[in-house]
């Protein structure tokens, strides 16, 4: 099964398809109306997945708001079905200060496998600090001075594996899209990842800040 973020439409949503029967799913994001505002990093989100005929099938609240770099403090987020009981959990955590490291997406379904994930590979990490890093940064500039657009981005690709080293979901960031390989998980949690994943590391079209701070 594969899916991607549709941002032509409002609100946003979540398509999926190529599964074994190949019907199109569409579950769309829709932020709550009395969540709270961003805070300095950022981490909070508040938002329910709705079916096309707008009824809800689950709904994201924060857990815990993301700390400093120095803290390490991830933020963790809480997936509930319409009826608030517990579907899972997803964290968030950045790369300490002053610490090599990648950001970790991690998701524990309640009842299945936890999974963790790693923002982009080694080898092309260290790649992107001695060559990428300085071409994305004099692509900055000269878009600061009206002479430039667009830029190099850091590595995005990301597999989440199981404790056995199983992969389940491959973020492909060429594509775009999310490939999810086994069956074990619950459709509702790879859609709040989705929503919450994009909502930090966007697409192009969406802007800097993804489809959360549109609406």
């Amino acid at each position: 099964m594969t899916y991607k973020l549709d941002y032509r439409v409002s609100p946003p949503a979540v398509v999926g398809g190529g599964g074994p029967q190949q019907v199109d799913t569409v579950v769309r994001l829709s932020r709550d109306a009395d969540s709270p505002a961003p805070d300095r990093y950022r981490s909070l989100r508040a938002f329910h997945l709705l079916a096309e005929d707008q009824t809800p099938v689950a709904r994201v609240v924060t857990e815990q708001p993301l700390g400093s770099r120095l803290s390490g403090r991830p933020a963790v987020y809480h997936v509930l079905d319409p009826y608030g009981a517990p579907l899972g959990r997803i964290t968030w955590q950045r790369r300490r200060a002053f610490r090599i490291g990648r950001m970790r997406w991690s998701v524990e379904q309640v009842g299945g496998p936890v999974l963790h994930g790693y923002q982009g590979r080694l080898v092309w990490w260290t790649l992107w600090w001695p060559f990428g890093l300085p071409v994305s940064l004099v692509w900055l500039i000269t878009s600061l001075l009206g002479e430039g657009d667009g830029g190099i981005r850091p590595p995005r690709r990301i597999i989440w594996r199981d404790a056995s080293h199983r992969a389940h979901i491959v973020f492909r960031a060429v594509d775009e899209d999310y490939q999810v390989l086994t069956q074990e998980l619950d459709p509702r949690l790879v859609n709040a990842l989705i929503g919450l994943h994009q909502s930090y590391d966007s697409s192009e079209e969406a802007g800097s800040f993804g489809w959360y701070e549109q609406l």
